[in-house]
């Protein structure tokens, strides 16, 4: 019999999760820098800003990073 290949081995799931993780932090970290260093006081106004960021180029920091994450693994880059 064939033996059928899974869709995700065990070390592409560790890939995944390390991407995934990675791309939030960096765009967790983005968000509160931009968040620390906005002029308002009010700590609502700076929660605002800390969700935008995260949002708008919080999300296409994920991307980029998860994507280099994937690349870097895949090439097997040291």
């Amino acid at each position: 019999m064939s033996e059928r290949r899974r869709f995700l081995a065990r070390e592409d799931l560790a890939l995944v999760l390390v991407a995934l993780l990675l791309g939030l932090a960096v765009a967790a970290a983005f968000a509160a820098y931009r968040a620390v260093s906005s002029a308002d006081e009010d700590a609502a106004a700076r929660l605002a800003e800390f969700a935008q960021n995260l949002l708008w180029p919080g999300v296409l920091i994920f991307a980029g990073i998860a994507a280099v994450v994937v690349a870097g693994w895949k090439a097997n880059i040291d």
